[in-house]
């Protein structure tokens, strides 16, 4: 049986210098998944220099403890948050990079040893449809207007990525492509009826599509996007002020 790997996400250019030149990784302890694991596997997403949307690194914890913050980081402001330490004696480099061409959002997520070894692709890890790619294509045939992997600041210090947005004469549309292994665990249900509360109250409209009636039946699911565009007075481009500011966070 292949050892387990729990992909994770490098965030900035300080997690990946703490990973490569100090040898560990942290994750914030009310947030570590509860599955045992062998190995990290490192994600970089496209905003890190170089070619990123990718899987470089993985490495074997040869300790872990439990630290706060401002033990881990005395550069920033004090903060008693706790986090699991990961400490590896080497951290190796994968003969192929994974790439996301797909463009999937990765967050925390359980593959395999072989799998990672033998990836091209992000989506070969989880055994899951590239569904947003499936989406974005059936709208494009529909010439209908969506935003892919766009950012939103839900508050000062809430920033979220949404698998589409349309813009309507009578408000904004969110359309997530929910796959069933990243969409079915309790935390995640939780983190996801959360998000749909923090965009209602800024006015946003939820629509999501299941992986299952996705890769069913497309038409049906883009008629439930039609019907609901309809719904919202039809197409309208967003304000360039909206635009300006979501510009700041992608650069």
């Amino acid at each position: 049986m292949s050892k387990v790997v729990l992909v994770a996400v490098l965030k900035n250019r300080r997690d990946l210098s703490c990973l490569l030149c100090e040898k560990w990784y942290r994750i914030p302890v009310d947030k570590c998944p509860r599955k045992k694991f062998t190995y990290l596997a490192f994600f970089e997403p496209a905003k890190l220099p170089g070619q990123g949307g990718r899987i470089r690194y993985f490495a074997e914890p040869a300790r872990v403890e439990v630290k706060s913050r401002k033990t881990l980081l005395p550069a920033e402001k004090d903060s008693e948050k706790k986090y699991f330490q990961f400490t590896f004696d080497c951290v190796k480099k994968l003969k192929n990079q994974v790439k996301n061409k797909n463009g999937m959002r990765v967050s925390f997520g359980f593959t395999t040893l072989q799998k990672l070894l033998k990836a091209k692709e992000v989506t070969d890890l989880f055994d899951v449809a590239p569904i947003e790619k499936l989406i974005r294509k059936a709208l494009q045939l529909k010439e209908l207007k969506a935003y892919p992997e766009y950012p939103l600041r839900l508050s000062a210090t809430k920033r979220v990525r949404l698998d589409f947005a349309v813009f309507c004469r009578k408000g904004a549309l969110n359309i997530e492509c929910d796959s069933t292994g990243w969409h079915s665990t309790k935390r995640l249900i939780i983190a996801d009826k959360t998000r749909d509360r923090d965009l209602r109250k800024l006015g946003w409209s939820i629509l999501r599509l299941k992986e299952a009636e996705i890769t069913g039946n497309i038409s049906k699911s883009v008629e439930k996007v039609v019907s609901r565009v309809k719904t919202l007075g039809g197409i309208e481009e967003p304000k360039m002020a909206l635009q300006d500011e979501n510009k700041k966070w992608k650069s």
